[in-house]
């Protein structure tokens, strides 16, 4: 008997439990957010890429024995979805923290403080363009 590979056993996989996995992950998803956001919803037309995607964020969303309390990961979820400016991810995140019992001034703090390092990164990219084309117009000058 021979061993299968990875891609065997994962093809394998998806073939016998990936609609319920699908389904079982769909109704956990709503359970905690409410209703599943978009991207999941899509991802769920292909239990190979649901499951491999899911997979990956529940390891890192909702980490058994994390170093970050339910809380924490939500607070941190706001400040991503504030600085790449997500509308559906600040609706999920802000919601769950709520319900979590982050006070509403910690997660205002929270876009707060994203928003201004996105602002800060914003000017440190255009100010370095800046610089390079005003040095070029002096050198020139």
């Amino acid at each position: 008997m021979t061993e299968s590979t990875f891609e065997e056993s994962f093809k394998k996989l998806v073939s016998e439990k990936g609609a319920q996995a699908v389904r079982e992950t769909m109704e956990r998803i709503t359970q905690l957010y409410g209703s599943p956001p978009l991207v999941t919803k899509v991802l769920a037309e292909d239990p190979e890429y649901f499951i491999t995607c899911t997979l990956k964020n529940k390891s890192i969303l909702h980490k058994e024995n994390s170093p970050l309390t339910e809380r924490e990961v939500e607070i941190a979820a706001i400040a991503a979805a504030t600085a790449l400016r997500c509308e559906h991810c600040l609706d999920v995140h802000i919601k769950r923290a709520l319900e979590l019992g982050v006070p509403r001034e910690a997660a205002l703090q929270t876009i707060m403080v994203a928003a201004a390092i996105t602002e800060s990164s914003s000017w440190s990219t255009a100010f370095r363009k800046y610089r390079q084309a005003t040095a070029r117009g002096e050198r020139d000058a």
